[in-house]
């Protein structure tokens, strides 16, 4: 079992990369704007209780089209249409982003921390 005076201090380390992860940076759009948004913008569909993640993404009248985020962007045959009956609610992010965000700040306070205990200025030992 860990001693008590190395969880403590990990434990804001830990509190904190739990809640970066929580910050993926999707947004709900709303009015959601009609037309094609940028090609490699990622977007959340929730429709009929399921999600879907798309890019490529074309927002009509009536459906909302897009290319599973995982396939290429230029396969035709990958792409979903969703009449917009169905679509719940859209959410634009970059998850991308927000993982280096929460990476440099687990960095950052992890260093933090570590520089607290005195292991900066002992040379690491």
């Amino acid at each position: 079992m860990p001693a008590l005076w190395v969880v403590r201090p990990a434990l804001p380390v830990f509190v904190l990369l739990t809640l970066g992860g929580c910050g993926a940076g999707w947004r709900r759009s709303e009015p959601v704007p009609l037309g094609s948004l940028p090609a490699r913008q990622q977007v959340q569909v929730w429709a009929s209780g399921q999600v879907l993640q798309l890019h490529g993404v074309i927002v009509g009248a009536d459906s909302v089209s897009g290319v599973p985020f995982l396939k290429p962007l230029d396969c035709d045959s990958c792409r979903v249409r969703i009449p917009r009956t169905e679509v719940d609610s859209l959410r634009i992010g970059d998850p991308m982003n927000a993982f280096w965000g929460t990476t440099a700040l687990g960095v950052v306070v992890t260093l933090v921390v570590l520089c607290r205990l005195g292991w900066c200025e002992a040379g690491g030992t």
